[in-house]
């Protein structure tokens, strides 16, 4: 099987979650609310709606909740180069794929304008965007992986959705991709394999190696 396109998260996939962190904490302080933990940052909020997370881990929120979102966004935005500097080997491994004729999608809870701010602000390859605001359902559902593939016009069976999240792994099982966990942000590989991981590697810096084995092998899966 031909592997087409490589499907990407970009929290603790491109970038590393502690730009979530530090974004939110800030928001916290702006807002002088309580300024979450970092544990309850990873545990309660990556992954999920901040409209619905936030309120339940700061209550007093709940009357100002958009604003809150609202501001946390545009904060990401307009310093993301203070939160979120990519991974060093990220922007090598892309255009490597995309030298193969892979093409590259990112398939995201962040809202598009989020993710493309970060991509383009650091010349990070890629060819299509899928973020929360072009879905009606967020990851763990499929249907972010399914417009991905209908964007690239590939099958999701000659796809690779690689991520950190057991999110990330339910959506790209769901879609019919190949899911690979990468252990540089939320999931450990426990948490991955349970969640339908096929492949768990250290980071994308070995993607490349792993669909060379996948290309020469008839039985990889």
């Amino acid at each position: 099987m031909k592997i087409l396109a490589v499907l990407s998260d970009v929290d603790g996939t491109i970038i590393p979650l502690d730009s979530v962190v530090k974004c939110l904490k800030d928001t916290c302080k702006h807002f002088k609310v309580r300024i979450l933990t970092k544990k309850e940052i990873m545990e309660k909020t990556i992954g999920y709606k901040l409209t619905e997370s936030i309120p339940l881990l700061i209550p007093e929120t709940k009357g100002f909740i958009k604003e809150f979102t609202k501001y946390y966004e545009k904060l990401y935005v307009k310093e993301y180069k203070k939160y979120a500097k990519p991974f060093s080997y990220v922007k090598p491994t892309f255009k490597i794929l995309k030298r193969k004729k892979i093409k590259v999608g990112i398939v995201t809870t962040k809202k598009h304008s989020e993710a493309k701010a970060i991509l383009d602000g650091y010349k990070i390859p890629y060819d299509i965007i899928v973020g929360n605001d072009d879905v009606k359902k967020r990851k763990p559902d499929p249907e972010p992986v399914f417009k991905a593939c209908k964007l690239l016009k590939v099958k999701p069976k000659n796809c690779i959705f690689v991520g950190d999240h057991p999110f990330d792994m339910k959506a790209a099982k769901s879609a019919g991709c190949i899911a690979i966990g990468t252990l540089t942000g939320w999931g450990k590989k426990l948490d991955l394999k349970k969640a339908g991981a096929d492949f768990i590697i250290k980071n994308l810096k070995d993607l490349d190696k792993l669909i060379e084995r996948w290309s020469n092998s008839k039985n990889f899966l």
